[in-house]
């Protein structure tokens, strides 16, 4: 069995009850479901309508014209490009609010504007990694193309309610920044003011954000590259287990 730690994380571990990206979310005053969600079989058939059923029928039906070939050197080389482009993005958000220039006054917009650049790379890359994978699988032999054409139809079938989903967090994190600098939101003090109204500076308050929007989209990251890791494992497991 491969080892994949260099593009885990330990949220990722078995029997943890909840994702690390749920957790962050609550910590951050987002508004969670109560109770037990429905089971995955229901709330999959929720989301997929007429056309993407029948999508889904053709991709369980698919059988590729190729003869196929060994790609076991192009499966690691897209490994390998995973945990690159991994370390990379982690390198990018770790550096989150540097590039905001500092005024008298605490704007969240700059901030935004920020934390919604890295996300789209992040969302860029973890595209174009399943795009690569999946293009592998489809050279390689029947099994692994039928499984891309699964999961480009299940890709296909919870793109929107993926995007609305990811759509929320900017608003978590812009209800955050105005819990963390009331005075600000509400009268456009200056950070001197605001730090004599609550006793704490604000470049304390500030790095705490950064800090929580950070943790928030690497969290994100691995939630979207784990549909990737899922493709290379069953790559590696076809790879290994072929005569």
């Amino acid at each position: 069995m491969r080892d994949y730690s260099m593009t885990q994380t330990p949220s990722h571990s078995a029997g943890v009850p909840q994702h690390k990206l749920l957790q962050l979310l609550a910590q951050s005053g987002a508004p969670l479901a109560d109770g037990p969600l429905p089971c995955c079989g229901e709330r999959l058939g929720r989301l997929f309508g007429l056309s993407n059923t029948l999508t889904l029928d053709s991709a369980i039906a698919f059988r590729t014209r190729q003869s196929g070939m060994n790609q076991g050197p192009a499966i690691e080389r897209v490994t390998q490009e995973l945990a690159n482009t991994r370390r990379a993005l982690i390198r990018k958000i770790s550096s989150y609010g540097s590039e905001v220039e500092p005024t008298e006054s605490v704007d969240f917009e700059p901030y935004l504007n920020a934390w919604l650049t890295l996300q789209r790379r992040v969302v860029a890359a973890s595209r174009q990694l399943r795009d690569k994978t999946r293009k592998v699988m489809k050279d390689h032999n029947q099994n692994l193309a039928r499984l891309a054409e699964l999961d480009s139809a299940f890709d296909q079938a919870m793109a929107g309610y993926s995007s609305q989903s990811f759509a929320h967090i900017p608003k978590v994190l812009e209800q955050r920044f105005q819990a963390l600098f009331p005075a600000l939101s509400q009268t456009q003090q200056t950070p001197s003011e605001a730090s004599q109204e609550t006793g704490c500076a604000p470049g304390d308050r500030l790095h705490r954000y950064c800090e929580e929007a950070q943790n928030l989209l690497l969290a994100e990251l691995d939630v979207r590259l784990e549909p990737v890791l899922g493709l290379l494992e069953a790559c590696h497991n076809e790879v290994t287990n072929s005569p």
